[in-house]
């Protein structure tokens, strides 16, 4: 998931609670299309209740029902109410979440934090050039986010 800089000048950023409910949204929402109870649930959307919101967010309903009407006031999210769940819809998820594979497989770039010493010791090169070559595993190709789950499988693994 991508998150801008261009945030910190959203009208919404300054409130809390409406903040932290669109940051959960682009965290819960599906990156793939899959199906719920026989309902289709489309890339960008996920099923939720407003008692699960609150577990999950720490907002009381109240809020949670408030920051729902400044998102969906400003076009952020829509929500589509059942009567025990909701379905709800990040209206921009495609521009926080790149459906280009490539941009998704892309690792981190990894940098040793400002607070640590940089790592000049020869001995320390030589031991970690040993270490990664002795180290046996995976082949250099390989890549544990090109794996794509069913829902089936996915459902299984979140209730284990």
């Amino acid at each position: 998931m991508k998150l801008f800089r261009k945030m910190l000048a959203w009208e919404w950023y300054t409130d809390v609670n409406t903040k932290v409910l669109f940051i959960h949204c682009l965290l819960k929402a599906n990156w793939k299309d899959t199906k719920w109870r026989g309902i289709a649930i489309q890339r960008g959307q996920f099923v939720t209740s407003l008692e699960t919101l609150s577990k999950e967010t720490g907002l009381t309903v109240r809020q949670l029902r408030t920051a729902f009407l400044h998102l969906e006031a400003t076009g952020e999210v829509t929500s589509k109410r059942h009567a025990k769940f909701r379905i709800v819809t990040v209206n921009s998820y495609d521009a926080y979440q790149s459906s280009d594979k490539q941009n998704v497989t892309k690792s981190p770039i990894k940098r040793q934090g400002s607070d640590k010493q940089a790592t000049t010791d020869i001995r320390t090169y030589k031991n970690n050039k040993e270490h990664k070559e002795e180290k046996e595993g995976a082949p250099p190709d390989y890549n544990p986010w090109d794996i794509e789950d069913t829902p089936e499988e996915l459902e299984a693994w979140l209730n284990s």
